[in-house]
């Protein structure tokens, strides 16, 4: 099957911008079905074994370039949240199953009076990104949401990117600001990344 990617390396020794043209570039024909449907599957296996930390689970709803989680929200048999994109200030946190608003960028989002979700409850944030490397680190679209958002949820709590293959490299550069994932989502599974992972030759 086609993948639909560019299918080019990232830039050697490129900076943020750099690396962000590159993804988008890899994104143009967006995400091969195949590949969004294996994560999401994969997604639904992992959060269904024992074991997992209990408590919230927060998702995104895509933009046209993500990979859709929202057949997650009848499979996964937890509270679920969804996070609100305000024009200024933090992240907001509200339930899945609430009144929803388009976003000006086209996707869902929960309304401004929808009822918020406290984000010492969270167990896990499925996350998105542009690209993602092996040590946790996340490329983002610059706006810093999401690493000010992780700083209100427990510090245990799990940061799943979520992400198809081709968008994950070896490693990424990282400032000072920026929190890493715990895990990586893609067509492949689930995978431990950062400090903590299990050795990998």
């Amino acid at each position: 099957m086609k993948s639909g990617f560019v299918n080019e390396p990232p830039p050697v020794g490129a900076d943020k911008a750099e690396l962000r043209v590159w993804a988008k570039r890899q994104l143009e024909t967006g995400i091969p079905r195949y590949q969004a449907d294996a994560t999401v599957e994969g997604l639904a296996e992992w959060f269904n074994r024992p074991g997992l930390p209990e408590g919230m689970v927060v998702i995104f709803f895509p933009l046209p370039d993500e990979i859709d989680l929202t057949s997650l929200i009848d499979r996964l048999g937890r509270d679920l949240a969804v996070t609100r994109t305000p024009r200024h200030g933090p992240l907001t946190l509200h339930p899945a199953d609430g009144p929803m608003e388009r976003h000006r960028f086209g996707y869902q989002q929960p309304r401004a009076n929808a009822p918020l979700v406290d984000p010492s409850t969270v167990a896990a944030v499925l996350t998105p990104g542009l690209a993602f490397g092996l040590r946790g680190e996340r490329l983002g679209r610059g706006a810093g949401y999401y690493d000010r958002f992780f700083t209100k949820i427990p510090a245990q709590a799990l940061r799943v990117g979520v992400t198809v293959s081709p968008l994950v490299v070896d490693e990424l550069p990282t400032d000072p600001y920026d929190v890493p994932m715990t895990h990586l989502a893609t067509e492949e599974g689930v995978l431990q990344v950062g400090k903590d992972a299990p050795f990998r030759p």
